[in-house]
């Protein structure tokens, strides 16, 4: 794992994860704008990090008495970006898209009944993003890359970038602060044999979202890489503004001594 100044450099994405909360940690403020984190293979976990990021939402958790404001789990997150469990049964795109737009309304028992997806979840933004004017309907972005992504490896010279998803709408989304902090999507061929992926967040909590911000996009990308049978290559992410969202001493007891081991390694 390699840090220097608003810039992360990992192997996995935990580290990647590791890596940005010892950045925050020591940044004026506990917050740092253009916040850089690349990982080279997302696809990898260290299941230690891992432990320690939920240990420390759970610990942070413990000391906030109204339950409202506790920090989602690992895989709650990630799941507002991708779907696991569904897409493991649809590998194709279009197949999870529409299943997923079933469930994807505000009335009781769809994806939006719930608080905290009233405003949408950043996987419905991908395979309903919303347009306006008559007869307009939801644009499915993730079957309409996956068709470009195709089409240009089909060709045999694909080009590399061509490929946006948009999660950010600027007549939905007034608030000046919650959903959706992650902005936008670029997805990149390198050659034919790689496809990497670019996430540009306005802002990010690393503790309350990060780990499973992370996992959501690494498991979003594998899924769209093997959909047109390339690698996953990796993944960058540009962050607006980051903060660590504990305590200075909190965040130490859970993670000082992986900052350490990884420092030494690196």
């Amino acid at each position: 794992m390699v840090f220097a100044d608003r810039y992360v450099e990992a192997e996995n994405l935990s580290e990647g994860w590791l890596g940005a909360a010892r950045m925050l940690y020591v940044a004026p403020g506990k917050k740092a704008v253009h916040l850089m984190v690349r990982i080279e293979s997302p696809g990898g976990e260290d299941p230690v990090i891992r432990e320690a990021a939920a240990a420390l939402i759970a610990a942070r958790n413990s000391k906030t008495k109204d339950s409202y404001k506790h920090f989602p789990p690992i895989e709650t997150t990630s799941s507002t970006i991708f779907p696991t469990d569904w897409a493991a049964k649809r590998p194709e795109p279009s197949d999870l898209a529409a299943y997923y737009r079933e469930r994807y309304h505000k009335e009781f028992g769809g994806l939006r009944y719930f608080q905290h997806n009233r405003r949408g979840t950043y996987f419905g933004r991908i395979v309903a993003f919303p347009r306006f004017g008559e007869g307009a309907q939801p644009a499915d972005q993730l079957t309409e890359t996956v068709r470009k992504l195709r089409e240009e490896l089909k060709g045999g010279s694909p080009k590399r970038a061509r490929y946006e998803i948009n999660i950010y709408n600027e007549r939905c989304d007034r608030s000046p602060m919650s959903f959706p902090c992650l902005a936008h999507l670029s997805v990149h061929l390198d050659g034919d044999r790689r496809l990497n992926m670019q996430a540009v967040y306005r802002n990010e909590y690393i503790v309350m979202r990060g780990y499973g911000n992370f996992l959501g996009l690494a498991e979003l990308q594998s899924y769209m890489a093997a959909a047109v049978k390339v690698d996953a290559g990796e993944l960058l992410m540009t962050i607006g503004h980051g903060e660590l969202d504990v305590g200075k001493q909190l965040a130490a007891e859970h993670l000082g001594q992986l900052w350490q081991q990884h420092s030494e390694a690196a």
